[in-house]
């Protein structure tokens, strides 16, 4: 009866979970053909909690000529951590430029969401082969695979999701990087937006309870 009564006041005192959101405006352009690429950072501090679940907001433009999605690559940092958000979109045995869709895109990326954002035609278009109408949109899991953009295909391992991040410390410098890795015309960066949810961490009071409820269990 003890045990379970320090318990619930552990729960009842634990911080609730918190909603960090952080938004870089600054328009950036993509070097076109450049795998040196660019990189933009958020800097989350204060909170001093740990990453639940991390969601990211990309909004790319195309500036004409042959800016295909398919030469892109993203990826996201924080500290020794990398989730690959985007990696030469379409890329496949038989199909080694990628998609050639000349659009911009305001999508969201989410490990929760339905589709992988490699293949984005398959679901929005029926085929690979049938090119988007308009910019690409919506909700997408991340591609997730680390290989190297050069010889990425569809069929790769996806092994760094933005749930590579989850138990991480949510402070810290996030950084977004960029490149398009074939020449034609350039991509820029209008905005993206970070999202962290947050993993409940003990308050003050739980943290004496949890003390006190220690030294009753040696007193016994």
């Amino acid at each position: 009866m003890r045990n379970s009564l320090f318990l619930a006041l552990l729960c009842a005192s634990s911080a609730p979970a918190a909603t960090i959101i952080q938004t870089d405006g600054t328009v950036t352009a993509i070097p076109d053909g450049s795998a040196a690429g660019v990189a933009r950072s958020l800097t989350v501090s204060g909170s001093g909690e740990s990453v639940s679940s991390v969601t990211v907001d990309l909004n790319i433009s195309a500036a004409g000529g042959s800016a295909f999605l398919g030469d892109l690559y993203f990826y996201l940092t924080n500290g020794s951590e990398v989730a690959v958000l985007m990696n030469r979109a379409g890329r496949r045995t038989g199909a080694l430029a990628g998609y050639s869709d000349n659009q911009s895109m305001s999508i969201i990326l989410s490990d929760a969401a339905a589709n992988d954002l490699h293949n984005y035609r398959v679901p929005l278009t029926g085929s690979h082969n049938v090119p988007l109408a308009g910019p690409l949109v919506g909700l997408w899991q991340p591609d997730a695979r680390l290989s190297d953009p050069a010889t990425v295909l569809d069929s790769d391992a996806r092994t760094n999701s933005l749930g590579i991040f989850a138990g991480d410390p949510a402070d810290g410098t996030w950084s977004l990087f960029a490149a398009d890795l074939s020449s034609g015309a350039a991509h820029q960066i209008n905005s993206w937006t970070l999202t962290i949810q947050t993993i409940p961490e003990p308050g003050t009071a739980a943290l004496s309870l949890a003390a006190l409820a220690a030294l009753l269990r040696r007193r016994r």
